[in-house]
């Protein structure tokens, strides 16, 4: 008598897979949150990057050319639809509109560089971009610019910029 041998199919069963599936989905539910998070703390950063790049890009301008520069938003008094820097009407760069952030500079308009690298303003001028829906559980940037022109980029809690 010849034994019969039965051949095995290589694969994986349909309550494998399911199961496969189901502690996947249980994983990304748990994931999700926490990315969402991220994500909007991250726009936040990019957006104080681009901020803070275009006016140290402005004052390097302004004191290569020996002429006065200026950092306005496109859009009078709303920054989230982007910003130019200028020289005259010559614009050397812009920012396209930034999404999922807010951007306050309380009343300062726009930033002037004079030719010697300084702010035209009497007193510091503070931006905060914070995320849009405001979330107390990240934290906002602010962009300080001194009078010497520095602009310097802090974490901070608060809704105003210190």
């Amino acid at each position: 008598m010849t034994a019969r041998r039965t051949a095995r199919q290589a694969g994986f069963t349909i309550i494998e897979v399911l199961i496969v599936i189901m502690v996947m989905g249980i994983l990304l539910s748990l994931a999700v949150p926490s990315f969402r998070s991220f994500v909007i703390g991250q726009r936040v950063k990019t957006a104080s990057f681009d901020f803070y790049a275009a006016l140290v890009f402005a004052r390097s301008e302004a004191m290569k050319r020996r002429q006065s520069v200026t950092v306005a938003p496109v859009t009078s008094g709303e920054w989230t639809s982007g910003w130019t820097v200028k020289q005259g009407t010559t614009t050397l760069r812009s920012q396209d509109p930034v999404s999922g952030v807010s951007i306050s500079s309380g009343s300062a308009t726009n930033i002037v560089y004079r030719a010697d690298g300084r702010i035209t303003s009497a007193s510091n001028v503070g931006v905060l971009i914070s995320p849009n829906p405001a979330d107390a559980s990240l934290s906002n940037r602010c962009i300080r610019v001194d009078l010497a022109g520095m602009p310097r980029s802090i974490a901070t809690t608060t809704t105003t910029c210190p």
